[in-house]
């Protein structure tokens, strides 16, 4: 099934295209301006169980864009913090998963693939998460390539924490083709604060996605965390691309004069 999936390369300006949708789920999850390129419509915002929005879902000619926020509540770090493993319910034989994030996808799950199935599968799926969002992007992915007409989406995230097991590691590396994990050096959340949480067994949850590495200290846990000092960094890397997007879709991009050593 799997073989004859096209795999695609990094794109960096799709990633750069990723990380700005991913600050406009918290824009539209904190009731502030949300904005959405040129060419795209939203189809429905992502709703929790408690009424939290957690990321929404558009729709453009060629593309189906399915995006996630991180932590923006206290309910959400204490979500976090449910570290128990409980059995990946979608897919068979596919291991274990952090249990406080399985359910906060499992509320939402109905929601997403019924939008889903509305949509013309010939399109292109996009997904993408920052931070606890990229857990949700994760369970999603695999969830879609199994169970809806979009069997090979495209995977990008953003500072994303530990999801699974090995067991579960194996199985999505093994169904989903297109996935990359875009982290800082510097982001102490990602690389050293919740690592620790998860060293032995059984919570021994793993990251997944090709590594694509950025490189910027903003001299705070939050900024090096943050996903508009992510996109700030990949726009230093394609400039010519960031300028486009931005001037091409006013309001699209996000202010990034508190990332150090903006442009």
């Amino acid at each position: 099934m799997g073989k004859d999936k096209k795999v695609y390369e990094y794109d960096g300006h799709l990633a750069m295209f990723l990380a700005v949708m991913c600050h406009q789920a918290y824009q539209l999850s904190d009731g502030k301006t949300f904005t959405l390129p040129s060419g795209y419509s939203l189809k429905c915002p992502i709703p929790s169980t408690s009424g939290e929005i957690f990321g929404f879902i558009a729709e453009s000619a060629d593309h189906v864009v399915v995006v996630f926020r991180g932590t923006s509540t206290v309910k959400n770090v204490s979500s976090y913090l449910d570290i128990p493993q409980v059995t990946y319910p979608f897919v068979k034989n596919s291991g274990k998963t952090h249990r406080g994030i399985t359910r906060i996808y499992s509320a939402s799950r109905s929601i997403i693939l019924t939008t889903l199935m509305r949509l013309s599968p010939e399109k292109k799926l996009l997904v993408t998460g920052h931070s606890l969002g990229a857990c949700l992007a994760t369970l999603f992915t695999l969830d879609a390539t199994l169970n809806t007409p979009f069997n090979n989406p495209i995977l990008y995230t953003f500072a994303s924490l530990p999801i699974g097991n090995t067991e579960f590691v194996r199985r999505f590396y093994k169904e989903v083709k297109n996935s990359t994990r875009i982290i800082n050096v510097y982001d102490t959340v990602t690389n050293h604060i919740t690592p620790l949480l998860f060293r032995k067994e059984p919570l021994m949850n793993m990251q997944v996605g090709e590594e694509f590495r950025l490189n910027f200290e903003n001299c705070s846990v939050r900024l090096n965390h943050k996903i508009v000092c992510y996109f700030n960094q990949l726009r230093k890397i394609y400039p010519k691309f960031a300028k486009k997007m931005c001037k091409d879709n006013p309001g699209f991009c996000p202010d990034t004069s508190r990332c150090s050593g903006d442009f």
